[in-house]
């Protein structure tokens, strides 16, 4: 959009025509990225209140916007890597989220990891020293979501605060493991939050994969069998089907991840925060 028509476009932010200032704000809303310095300049130089909220929502859809985008994106991706979904999500209500602490973090607990691995080592070895590190070094739980809050899905507040909700801590415990080229991903179970080692990568295959275990990111990443997976379906009172056994994509898990959100901002009454959860669930 050259300079003249932006100018002409914000100069009607404040038409007193509600009609006029729609047209304009699905106009303005579908600009790119690039334009928000500009726009937030205007911000500042408007001493009208009017023009300064509108101004701001339509600064507020077009980052929605690219986050859409960019989710959608990444959903169609090879590599779907966890913790960028995790962030996307993160950026749909916080654009200003500063990634670069969170990239570091979960490089650290990598790296500490990395160093006690060898080839040598069985599935169950490796997640015991995954366990180890994530659970008694670096001290992740989860909070219970009894007790939800605004930020336990946040993943720079949940790495820094070393606590987040379910979802949040499944997606970084499979995030590290995945970086360290552990093959572990969530399951198809619904209502749970439980992850699997498979034997090889199924990101690499869209072949049924065989699962050597499971594994309960929030029980201290308790390993367990078949046996005690079908005891777990079967007290939840749903049908014992094949495809609750077996490993999904990480989209799975940032669509978990959103629907959380969805959940908890309902609990919690941030109804504004809805529309764009439940837009990027349907988008992922």
């Amino acid at each position: 959009m050259n300079e003249n028509k932006l100018t002409a476009l914000l100069s009607l932010l404040d038409d007193s025509s509600f009609e006029i200032y729609q047209r304009v704000e699905k106009e303005l809303s579908n600009l790119p990225v690039s334009v928000i310095p500009q726009l937030e300049d205007s911000w500042l130089e408007s001493k009208n209140t009017l023009f300064q909220e509108r101004l701001e929502i339509i600064i507020n859809k077009i980052n929605f916007n690219h986050v859409k985008k960019e989710l959608i994106k990444w959903g169609k991706s090879d590599t779907q890597n966890l913790i960028e979904g995790a962030i996307l999500v993160n950026k749909s209500y916080n654009p200003n989220l500063l990634t670069d602490p969170i990239f570091k973090s979960i490089e650290k607990i990598k790296q500490d990891v990395w160093l006690e691995l060898n080839d040598q080592l069985t599935a169950l070895e490796k997640i015991k020293i995954l366990n180890h590190f994530f659970y008694n070094i670096y001290n992740y739980q989860a909070l219970s979501p009894n007790n939800p809050t605004n930020w336990d899905g946040d993943i720079g507040t949940v790495l820094s605060q070393k606590q987040g909700n379910y979802v949040m801590i499944a997606i970084i415990y499979a995030a590290i493991a995945q970086k360290l080229n552990i093959p572990v991903y969530g399951i198809n179970l619904p209502g749970s939050i439980l992850l699997c080692y498979v034997e090889n990568d199924i990101i690499k295959s869209s072949k049924t994969k065989e699962v050597l275990f499971y594994i309960n990111p929030i029980d201290k990443g308790h390993v367990f069998g078949c046996k005690e997976l079908e005891h777990l379906i079967l007290a939840k009172n749903i049908d014992n089907r094949p495809k609750y056994y077996q490993p999904t994509s990480n989209t799975s898990l940032i669509k978990k991840l959103v629907k959380h959100e969805i959940n908890v901002y309902k609990k919690l009454k941030l109804d504004s925060y809805l529309p764009n959860f439940r837009e990027l669930y349907k988008a992922i």
